[in-house]
């Protein structure tokens, strides 16, 4: 170490080459981080407001379930790429009439199915599906 600080003390050009690469690997770490929890959040809150309007309603319709598709795919997720899980069954059928009674309980979850990137920040470590941007809400109906 003595051979690499100069007579001042400073730290040298070759000190600095041997931490930047971590240093600029924890920046590009904290930042993809917050790019994940981001993508999660946006893919939350469009889930959570189809949702209000789902339980107003009773069930997901047709123009709903429609609506959600569209707005995800606007937003940057692939409409191929996304799994929906809507229960009830009845919540989720085709016929505008049926609905969930008040009282009873909506859920939907939407899983894009594609690993983002941050997942291999981490080296791989754990499941691809861990790193999906996935959401999952549950609301209690409120049609009569």
């Amino acid at each position: 170490m003595k051979y690499i600080k100069n007579q001042k003390g400073a730290i040298t050009t070759i000190e600095v080459l041997a931490y930047l690469p971590f240093i600029i690997y924890l920046i590009v770490y904290l930042v993809m981080g917050g790019l994940f929890l981001a993508e999660k959040n946006e893919l939350n809150t469009i889930v959570n407001k189809k949702l209000d309007r789902a339980i107003v309603e009773g069930q997901f319709t047709v123009e709903l379930k429609e609506e959600l598709v569209n707005e995800l795919d606007s937003k940057g997720f692939k409409e191929e790429k996304l799994e929906i899980t809507i229960t009830p069954d009845a919540a989720d059928d085709s016929n505008n009439n049926t609905y969930i009674s008040r009282g009873n309980e909506i859920s939907i979850k939407v899983i894009y199915k594609k690993t983002h990137t941050f997942y291999y920040l981490n080296f791989a470590i754990g499941e691809e599906s861990t790193f999906y941007p996935k959401a999952k809400v549950t609301g209690m109906s409120e049609k009569w």
